[in-house]
């Protein structure tokens, strides 16, 4: 994409949230602490960070970003369902939220998806962590119900969404990696005698 037509896309929808924002504020003047806000705001952030992507590819802290193994190889990814969530993503109509995700020209296209992958995730990460201040007020007053909501959706929102990234991130790596130690083939015959 063009950079221009990248800068005018973003600008676009952050006019666009600002433009929604405002009435909302005008149709229905309720606190920006409402639990709903909060997740409507975090959601908005995940888009706008999508949309940013051609812009600036946002990537994972350094401590961060290496797949351990115990993330891979421990089971607790299973036993949480994180498999099963990306079998959802990947066969619903839920996979159209970021399409850059998935492979388009086959094995040469590892390192653009690694990338995306990484944007996605740390994507997920900044809006997990700025909800967690959020989080944190609600237990400070007690708010137990609207905690259990929000930490709801952080979990569906942010942090299975994190968790499978980082296990397809640990796939593509795999797979580029066997791709790299496979021998290429002969470009050319050797000459017969």
């Amino acid at each position: 994409m063009h950079p221009f037509a990248a800068w005018a896309r973003f600008l676009a929808v952050a006019a666009g949230y600002a433009i929604a924002f405002v009435a909302w504020r005008h149709v229905m003047p309720s606190s920006l602490l409402s639990p709903w806000f909060v997740v409507v705001a975090m959601i908005c952030f995940l888009g706008l960070a999508f949309v940013a992507q051609p812009i600036v590819m946002i990537r994972m802290p350094r401590s961060l970003r290496t797949i351990r193994a115990g993330e891979v190889h421990g089971g607790f990814y299973r036993a949480v369902g994180v498999p099963a969530f990306g079998r959802l993503l990947r066969r619903t109509p839920l996979r159209l939220f970021n399409m850059d995700v998935y492979l388009r020209n086959g094995l040469a296209d590892t390192a653009r998806v690694g990338a995306e992958l990484e944007a996605a995730e740390a994507s997920h990460l900044v809006a997990a962590v700025l909800v967690a201040p959020y989080m944190v007020y609600l237990g400070l007053g007690h708010e137990w119900a609207p905690l259990a909501w929000i930490t709801l959706a952080q979990a569906l929102i942010n942090v299975y969404p994190i968790m499978h990234l980082r296990l397809t991130r640990h796939r593509l790596e795999r797979l580029a990696a066997k791709r790299s130690l496979r021998p290429s083939a002969p470009t050319s015959r050797p000459p017969s005698s």
